[in-house]
């Protein structure tokens, strides 16, 4: 069983313990050999400004993760093998006790025997003690022969029943060492080796005697045996209640029903874990289904790295997304993610799928960002905490539902298997999310804002901002920047400590010392005017923008705000959300999407917001730029990413398309003119610096 279900257990509970135990939403090694070993490639592309990037697992057998082994035992050919095998056992087993049992029959051998024929004379010289045979006649008839008196002394009764029970014991244990043994093998190949194995180990004392004695000592032995058959002959025979028709029937009645009962049993247990399994890689390793997520769960659950992309482009027939991670200038933080669209996964054919894979289709289903996205347009995309990678499958910690069934196993070690069930009420990005609806001014109200690209639509306006990174803390709480716990002891409120960094107090709580401040977890509110005297206890607050700066969140398509300042933006050319270039005539044009004044157009360097040297101040109503690039200039360098394409199946010209704007956006997006807007009649603290 070093490869059976008992290492797959354990391989299972070691990945949710070492998950739990790491700070950082990787995919650690041992959730690696559960879900599969992954495979990340990044190819730069548009002159290292961004990142093709390809996430996968494999999920073949020959992966040898826990995932595919019981995925393998639970295919239908191993299932018909495992019941053959475990039949037959069952029906050896029960030969080799009938056996045993007949051997009752030698307490009352002396007073009646059965002689089978046809039989041989043998002389007395082979005997070692006549009175314990009945000798054939000479003529060769049949017949029962009477013996008078006792032929076992009380020494040889306990003798034989000493090892009729010792008989007994080990063919009970051998029975159940038998399928316990079959039980842990995980391939048919090795599932046989084993059944002959076992059978090899009844057979042993006759290839002993076989090797060791001759010819004639083996013709004697054999004459010398009584034949004590299973129908019985004798009227004393231990089995001569039995003797109906029905006796047959009832033997192999036992026979299945310890069969199904057996197999079964396994058949639950294998399922149980293949389940666990599927939770635990669906979370990334926060839980298996058999416990709630834990308290320090993140607010956003990822499947692991790269496991629904590969789930979908291994048995959907679509190509599994692949997503692109840019910045705006080289030497700077990725800012920017987006992936593409292989197409309407629940309408999928799934040809390749088993009936075992149902939940992890339906779980990908509902995890993908791209839910309600047109066909031919861009999925958004969030990223690991921490980190920068690109992900298209998530869901919000309060939109799952994470239980299990419990099945007792009455014929397997521990008695019980938990049947786990997976579901997300609807994606943690997209268009079926509920942030969806928000804009930069209230996404924090659903996904904390480290979950964003720094310009991705609907962001936070704080982390686009930056209005929080230069905050003295002692240090953060979760994955807010906004939300601190503060260096300021017992005479600083919250409202005084936001406002010398030009925002006001959004919330004011304390926390004990050495205790998380994270979102969620316990801590005593304040008001923002309050002071904290617990010596014990440390001031946590929130800041936030003011309300005439917070206004300009309602801007989109930025690719940068420049200067600290939410209202001065850096104007993309492109549609972030559909890839499709924008068609804003002028800086009055562009504020007045948001309500908004044009306070100046500034004129900047391409993709920076340093001021051009020609001059930089410009007439509100001067048109922007429009977006111009050589479509073959673009196709060049589209091929560092079409290496990720899996399949030469679907229209060609939306692929040419899909791949255009993608490089397109990182490459050739360029502006170079920053609207500065604002709402009339207020005075602005920007201004003011």
């Amino acid at each position: 069983g070093a490869d059976g279900l008992q290492k797959r257990e354990l391989a299972i509970i070691e990945a949710l313990r070492s998950s739990k135990s790491s700070k950082e939403n990787v995919m650690s090694m041992a959730l690696q050999q559960v879900c599969g070993g992954r495979h990340l490639q990044s190819v730069p592309v548009a002159h290292g400004l961004g990142w093709a990037i390809h996430d996968a697992i494999q999920f073949d057998a020959e992966s040898e993760s826990a995932l595919s082994s019981l995925r393998y035992q639970l295919r239908g050919e191993f299932c018909c093998i495992f019941v053959v095998t475990t039949l037959f056992w069952i029906w050896r087993c029960f030969f080799e006790l009938r056996n045993s049992l007949q051997l009752l029959d030698l307490f009352r051998f002396g007073t009646e025997a059965c002689v089978p024929s046809p039989c041989k004379n043998i002389g007395s010289q082979d005997v070692e003690d006549v009175n314990l045979y009945t000798i054939c006649p000479t003529d060769g008839s049949n017949g029962i022969h009477q013996k008078n008196g006792k032929a076992l002394d009380l020494g040889s009764q306990v003798a034989l029943l000493f090892i009729i029970v010792l008989r007994l014991i080990l063919e009970a244990v051998l029975l159940i060492d038998g399928y316990f043994m079959n039980c842990e093998t995980n391939c048919i190949m090795d599932l046989i080796m084993n059944a002959v194995a076992l059978e090899f180990i009844f057979d042993v004392d006759d290839v002993a005697a076989f090797g060791v004695l001759s010819k004639r000592e083996l013709e004697v032995m054999e004459s010398h045996s009584v034949q004590l058959t299973w129908m019985g002959t004798s009227r004393w025979s231990v089995f001569r209640a039995c003797r109906s028709p029905v006796r047959n029937w009832l033997k192999l009645f036992a026979v299945l029903l310890l069969t199904g009962m057996f197999s079964g049993a396994r058949f639950f247990k294998v399922k149980s874990l293949h389940s666990r399994a599927f939770v635990a890689c669906l979370t990334n390793g926060l839980t298996d289904g058999t416990s709630p997520l834990p308290d320090n769960a993140p607010e956003v659950v990822f499947p692991a790295p790269g496991f629904c992309a590969s789930l979908l482009g291994a048995f959907s027939g679509l190509n599994g997304p692949n997503c692109w991670t840019w910045r705006n200038r080289l030497g700077e933080p990725l800012t920017n993610a987006i992936c593409s669209n292989p197409g309407n996964i629940a309408d999928a054919k799934w040809e390749q799928l088993l009936p075992m894979d149902e939940m992890g289709r339906q779980a990908c289903t509902e995890l993908w960002f791209g839910q309600g996205v047109p066909a031919g347009e861009l999925v958004p995309a969030l990223k690991y905490p921490g980190s920068f990678e690109p992900v298209a499958f998530g869901c919000r910690k309060e939109d799952l539902d994470i239980h299990s069934i419990r099945v007792i196993v009455p014929f397997y070690l521990t008695h019980e298997a938990h049947l786990a069930r997976f579901r997300c009420r609807r994606p943690a990005y997209g268009p079926r999310s509920a942030v969806w609806s928000a804009t930069s001014i209230t996404s924090d109200e659903f996904i904390q804002p480290l979950y964003f690209f720094r310009y991705s639509d609907r962001s936070p306006l704080e982390l686009q901002a930056r209005s929080c990174e230069n905050l003295p803390k002692v240090h953060g709480c979760g994955e807010d920047p906004c939300r601190v716990v503060t260096d300021s002891f017992h005479s600083t409120t919250c409202d005084e400590y936001c406002e010398r960094h030009n925002l006001i107090c959004a919330e004011a709580f304390a926390v004990s010392k050495g205790r998380t401040c994270a979102p969620g977890h316990r801590a005593r509110s304040l008001n923002c005017l309050e002071t904290q005297a617990d010596k014990r206890r440390m001031l946590g607050c929130r800041c936030r923008l003011p309300p005439e700066e917070r206004i300009c969140g309602l801007l989109s398509n930025v690719y940068a705000r420049c200067n600290h300042d939410p209202c001065k933006v850096l104007v993309s050319q492109f549609d972030r959300e559909t890839g499709r270039p924008t068609n804003f005539r002028s800086c009055t044009d562009y504020c007045a999407m948001a309500n908004l004044t044009c306070l100046a157009q500034l004129r900047v360097r391409q993709r920076s917001c340093e001021p051009d040297p020609r001059g930089s101040l410009l007439p509100c109503d001067d048109p922007l730029p429009k977006l111009s690039f050589d479509e073959y200039t673009v196709y060049s360098q589209m091929n560092a990413s079409r290496e990720f394409e899996t399949s030469d199946e679907g229209d060609g010209e939306d692929e040419w398309a899909s791949e255009l704007t993608r490089l397109a956006i990182i490459e050739n997006d360029s502006p170079e003119r920053v609207c500065h807007c604002g709402s009339p009649g207020l005075v602005f603290a920007s201004a003011k610096k």
